[in-house]
């Protein structure tokens, strides 16, 4: 055998080797992806979990629940304290808007995500919230939360809230700039 055979059996042996090292590196690429969008899940389900838990906290505060159907009838701590529970909603509903346009959200946890947010949007509190607080968040996810309370009834989008509502906001905007 040759010393060209040598080189040519060499050069065959380091492409497979090539080969093989491409494909392990394509599985671990492929695991890795799979981990990442668990981790991101697992956070996903802590933090609803989270919220839910706190929002079982305010059960026994009829304030929270006046606030939450959109009541007429709330005084500004009520107001106050329930636009920080829909801010934390709200900042929870961004975040995994936008880990599905970076597609770290799989369809089927949007699709959750979707029915979750038309169900508590269908709450006149946490619309109202919506239209109080909608500047606070990325104008790509006003635009899309926005186009979602569109698909919603005539009559929970346009319910007039006090003006105690709009001056809570103004109040907690002015504080947070």
């Amino acid at each position: 055998m040759s010393l060209a055979d040598l080189a040519s059996i060499g050069g065959f042996v380091s492409g497979v080797a090539v080969l093989i090292s491409l494909v392990y590196l394509s599985l671990q690429i492929r695991q890795n992806t799979k981990h990442s969008r668990a981790l991101i899940q697992q956070g996903r389900a802590a933090r609803i979990a989270d919220t839910a838990l706190r929002l079982a906290e305010f059960g026994d505060a009829s304030g929270f629940d006046k606030c939450f159907v959109g009541s007429l009838d709330v005084t500004q701590p009520e107001l106050r304290r329930f636009l920080n529970v829909a801010r934390a909603i709200f900042v929870s509903a961004e975040d995994s808007y936008f880990q599905h346009r970076e597609g770290l959200l799989d369809e089927i946890a949007f699709q959750s995500f979707e029915a979750s947010l038309k169900s508590g949007m269908g709450s006149l509190g946490l619309a109202a919230a919506w239209k109080l607080t909608r500047t606070m968040y990325e104008p790509e996810f006003q635009s899309y939360v926005d186009k979602t309370m569109g698909d919603l009834s005539e009559n929970v989008r346009t319910q007039n809230r006090p003006a105690m509502w709009v001056q809570v906001i103004g109040d907690l905007t002015t504080k947070s700039a």
